[in-house]
């Protein structure tokens, strides 16, 4: 007898049957439900053209070409038919349709459908995610309140996510100079900003605060800004009608040649090539 088989059927839908699930982990909140195939494949997502009631969100994993691990997330809105990433590994999450709305109304008044629409995932949702599905296992002492608060940070991370909100928090530093640097780079990114400024702001010598932001975060301070940069580049490249020079002053390029320079070594296509994919 799977566990919250009711609440499953809910969120899923309700010609599920424990047989489809006989190879899924499931972990479920009534409003959120988490389900990883482990053994083999969820029979009910092998259905060809299958909905669901809530929104559901499939986060892929695999590696690329250099072998190196990565992911990609994917939102479907509820009955709209889809059908199974067959082969690979995923995590699916199941939000209840009126949690999701709500919550999405908070940051727009239009309310997309959505048909397998790809978005960037902040990667501190695999961690929640993870915590989620430790706490349901373990049964803890007032578990039901965590495991509601992290369905609340993870269905507000998914959807920053979709607007371009994927700041990763695992990369602020602990060390209070350095995260105030990164919170003024992500807030000014378009302006001039120098080492010299940073470490203003830290109280610290600039070759002092270049040091230790290095040691801290992996990289160094400019490397982090045009990470920045690159980021709200890859927003704006969506939206067609923005010219690339208008692109490049907006994100705090000094120049168009350096604009795509910095793209196409982070991202490995130019900029126009990344437009050309999101055209349709």
């Amino acid at each position: 007898m799977i566990k919250d088989f009711e609440i499953i059927k809910r969120l899923v839908g309700t010609n599920v049957t424990e047989e489809d699930l006989k190879y899924v982990d499931c972990y479920i909140r009534p409003q959120f439900g988490l389900f990883i195939p482990i053994a083999g494949s969820c029979g009910y997502a092998a259905k060809n053209d299958h909905t669901h009631p809530s929104y559901m969100i499939v986060i892929c994993f695999g590696e690329d070409t250099e072998k190196k691990f990565h992911y990609h997330a994917e939102i479907t809105s509820p009955e709209i038919p889809h059908n199974d990433k067959t082969g690979q590994h995923y995590y699916c999450l199941l939000i209840e349709k009126e949690y999701f709305e709500n919550r999405y109304r908070l940051y727009s008044d239009e309310l997309p459908v959505f048909r397998e629409h790809s978005f960037e995932l902040c990667s501190d949702i695999l961690k929640t995610v993870n915590t989620f599905a430790f706490e349901y296992s373990k049964s803890m002492l007032n578990s039901d309140i965590t495991l509601d608060a992290n369905s609340e940070i993870i269905t507000h991370w998914i959807i920053r996510s979709i607007f371009g909100e994927t700041l990763d928090m695992r990369a602020i530093s602990n060390d209070y100079s350095i995260a105030r640097a990164q919170h003024y780079m992500e807030q000014h990114y378009a302006e001039n900003i120098t080492v010299a400024r940073l470490a203003e702001l830290g109280y610290v010598s600039p070759s002092c605060f270049n040091r230790r932001f290095k040691k801290e975060v992996g990289i160094t301070p400019i490397e982090y800004l045009i990470g920045i940069r690159i980021k709200c580049v890859k927003i704006l490249l969506r939206r067609k009608e923005i010219p690339m020079t208008d692109i490049a002053m907006w994100c705090g390029f000094g120049s168009s040649a350096h604009f795509s320079s910095c793209f196409q070594s982070r991202i490995g296509i130019t900029p126009t090539e990344y437009r050309e994919k999101f055209k349709d």
